[in-house]
């Protein structure tokens, strides 16, 4: 198989999950295709590739994952979920953001708001309530964290920049209910998870192929910034040319590698 699944030669198939419309709709137009299949419906759109619609959110990504494997997704599919992001602040000095149109490839998939926010009095994690979602879910963040595959993330990077010339960020994704939308709360994710970007369903579609399939769960999480997050008001967008980036990106993944011996750029 000439594409992505050349540098990863442990998957025989991979699976584009995105969650709303025009999100799916990029990723179709990155196979020559006009239609975008109805949610939950997984459709093969090349040799060993597919995409499915969850739907927005952390329930519809699980669930619609779940129902996927239910119907038969092998071992050997890799799950890709696909779409786009909010830049978060960086939680260093500089406090900058990356810029719209950067693609950013996971390094984990973080739960950002499930626990306890108190306030001053700071927030306390699931895990650390006692109420873990599973044994060894707590990242570096101390939120519960799907840390992705590092070969597979190598893999991803370097076919981009091989064979698309696209250079990536990779970063932790934060998953979050509740978007940001003022610059206190930008900030509050971004220090909590030390996340680069925010989207709504990757850590729960992580957190299903963990629990279902263990240390070879073969998953990762792709975004392109369309926005940057904090005060809603004065927020910078480019939705059409993040969407332009994610069908490019998805060209990239599914076309002939250039060489599979370069190492990757991040």
């Amino acid at each position: 198989m000439l594409n992505l699944l050349a540098f990863a030669p442990s998957f025989r198939h991979v699976l584009l999950v995105a969650a709303a419309p025009k999100e799916v709709e990029a990723v179709m137009a990155g196979f020559g295709h006009s239609t975008i299949p109805d949610e939950w419906r997984r459709t093969d759109v090349y040799e060993g590739w597919s995409v499915v619609r969850s739907g927005v959110g952390k329930v519809n990504g699980a669930l619609c994952i779940g129902r996927c494997l239910a119907e038969g997704g092998e071992l050997g599919t890799l799950v890709i979920n696909v779409g786009l992001c909010g830049a978060l602040p960086r939680s260093d000095a500089d406090g900058g953001m990356l810029p719209v149109g950067s693609v950013v490839v996971g390094s984990g998939s973080v739960y950002a708001d499930e626990g306890v926010d108190a306030g001053a009095a700071g927030y306390t994690d699931m895990g650390a309530l006692g109420f873990a979602y599973w044994q060894g879910a707590l990242g570096d963040s101390g939120c519960s964290t799907i840390t992705a595959d590092a070969s597979i993330t190598r893999a991803v990077a370097q076919q981009l920049f091989e064979s698309g010339g696209v250079r990536v960020h990779i970063g932790t994704i934060a998953t979050v209910s509740t978007c940001s939308g003022t610059d206190e709360l930008a900030l509050k994710i971004a220090q909590r998870t030390r996340a680069v970007a925010e989207a709504m369903e990757g850590a729960a579609i992580g957190h299903l192929l963990a629990r279902t399939r263990g240390a070879g769960m073969g998953f990762l999480e792709l975004r392109i910034v369309s926005n940057r997050t904090g005060d809603r008001a004065n927020q910078q967008w480019d939705l059409k040319g993040a969407l332009e980036m994610l069908t490019r990106v998805v060209t990239t993944l599914r076309s002939e590698p250039v060489s599979p011996q370069v190492q990757p750029t991040a």
